[in-house]
Formats: structure tokens, C-alpha cells, sequence
């Protein structure tokens, strides 16, 4: 199952982080700059369904990447 590995590559990516300072910061960077966003957006849904999958700092980093909705008017 896609889902089931984007968590699993997204959990290891924010435990290996080396340095733990602004873990959430660095894991958006790299989702950012290494994944397609169609990868990121299926991790997005998978945390929206699911977010006892992922880790606190994967979930922080998704809450960095996402788009901040525009005020109407």
C-alpha cells in the first residue's frame, strides 16, 4: 500500500534527523525539496485519517507545508 510506505519513509526521515533541533522544520524542508507533491499530499490525507501513524514531528511538518487557506474578499 502507497500509504503505508510514504509513513513509513516519513517516520524514518524525522527519526534520523541529525541534528534535533527544529526536527518538524527540517522534515518539511526535505518533503519540500525531495518528494513529488502528490506524495506529499497522499501523506497529508493519510495524516488527516490517521495521524496516530505518524510521528509528532512528521505531523508538525505537514502542518508547515500546507497551503494557509486565503481570506474570502
Amino acid at each position: 500500500m502507497r500509504d503505508a510506505r510514504l509513513v513509513h519513509m516519513a517516520n524514518q526521515i524525522a527519526a534520523s534527523v541529525p541534528s534535533r533541533a527544529d526536527v518538524p522544520g527540517q522534515v518539511a524542508l526535505h518533503l519540500k525539496s525531495f518528494w513529488a507533491p502528490d506524495m506529499i499530499a497522499v501523506l497529508s490525507r493519510h495524516a488527516d485519517l490517521h495521524p496516530e501513524d505518524l510521528s509528532s514531528d512528521v505531523l508538525a511538518a505537514l502542518a508547515i507545508l500546507r497551503p494557509v487557506d486565503a481570506p474570502n474578499g
